[in-house]
């Protein structure tokens, strides 16, 4: 058990490379209740959250959603997120464990006086994640759900031993999979009967190696308040012509990144760590690196790094200093796993 965003939570039960391989390869089951959602709802709530997000809300569907961000005023980012759409009026954005609080309060701020009400349903609602080419079958045979219909960024409503649930076809992983939310006492029994059914509990740690083989940013890591979309290489999320909070930063920032966020590859099993410093060959500082782990199934160290846009092309090298030797890297492209028909 680590601290991870203010919880304790499972840094993993078998074995981190176990339980990667078993989501790569069959299915695994997160536990993700330190995640937050909040209830958005009201007549004024599209134009007031289109005026926070940086999505396109007006052009999401009821049954759909959408990855996005909250930007402060210079075009940091407070926080990356999903938002549902739950209805014509009704929103459920899901935030991170560590920034929930302060993205509450602040939402709450943003949206006074827009004829809508936030909620936040942290004592109401729990999420486990299904994830892994298997999820379909299991959900079906556990939990007698059938979501093979559902489409990636979709949502539906559904049902198991007297439970309500929410189903969105999402996840952290790369590949297929679910997020279910519930009441807790559901989620408890949703978890309860996909593990009897032989469903492997997955930790933090190869929730790690598997989106960062997916090519997935962590807030925290790869996004603060410090940084924004124009330098993470994430501007296709805030593609949006109407005003929003930090737009005006964000395209100023795009238009002169000083560092862009970029995946580096190193040759064998030696990784690079959150905080070691990117040099050119003379020994010249560039940039930082913000992930850094072995990549199992890609089998290769793999990582994210801040650096200098002359030495952000695909192909470029250079080395990171980890207190005892200079590893050579070389900028990727992504995602590094690559995966037939995607």
């Amino acid at each position: 058990m680590v601290e991870f965003g203010g919880w304790d939570m499972p840094l993993q039960y078998a074995g981190v490379l176990a339980e990667h391989a078993r989501v790569r390869t069959a299915a695994g089951l997160f536990d993700t209740s330190h995640m937050d959602a909040f209830w958005i709802e009201g007549r004024g709530s599209l134009d007031a959250l289109s005026r926070v997000l940086t999505q396109d809300l007006r052009t999401l569907a009821v049954g759909a959603c959408r990855y996005g961000f909250l930007l402060n005023e210079e075009a940091g980012v407070r926080d990356d997120l999903i938002i549902y759409r739950m209805g014509k009026h009704a929103w459920m954005p899901v935030v991170n464990a560590g920034t929930a609080h302060a993205d509450f309060a602040w939402m709450e701020q943003q949206l006074a006086g827009s004829d809508c009400k936030i909620s936040d349903l942290r004592n109401s609602q729990c999420k486990i994640d299904l994830q892994g080419p298997e999820t379909m079958t299991l959900l079906a045979d556990a939990l007698g759900i059938d979501a093979t219909g559902l489409r990636r960024f979709r949502w539906m409503r559904a049902s198991f031993d007297g439970h309500d649930c929410i189903i969105s076809r999402t996840g952290y992983t790369g590949e297929d999979g679910i997020e279910l939310y519930a009441e807790p006492r559901a989620v408890e029994a949703a978890w309860l009967a996909l593990t009897a059914a032989g469903v492997q509990p997955c930790g933090l740690g190869a929730r790690d190696t598997l989106r960062l083989e997916a090519g997935f940013p962590l807030y925290g890591h790869e996004l603060d308040t410090s940084t924004s979309p124009a330098e993470a290489n994430l501007m296709r999320y805030c593609q949006k012509d109407e005003p929003f909070i930090g737009r005006k930063a964000l395209l100023r920032r795009a238009a002169k990144p000083a560092e862009l966020l970029v995946p580096f590859r190193l040759e064998g099993r030696q990784t690079a760590r959150h905080g070691q410093t990117v040099k050119r060959a003379d020994g010249t500082p560039i940039g930082r690196v913000t992930s850094g782990s072995y990549g199992p199934t890609v089998g290769q160290a793999i990582g994210f790094a801040y650096v200098t846009p002359d030495a952000a092309a695909p192909g470029t090298q250079w080395f990171i200093d980890n207190g005892r030797a200079l590893l050579p890297a070389t900028v990727a492209t992504l995602p590094f796993l690559k995966k037939e028909g995607r």
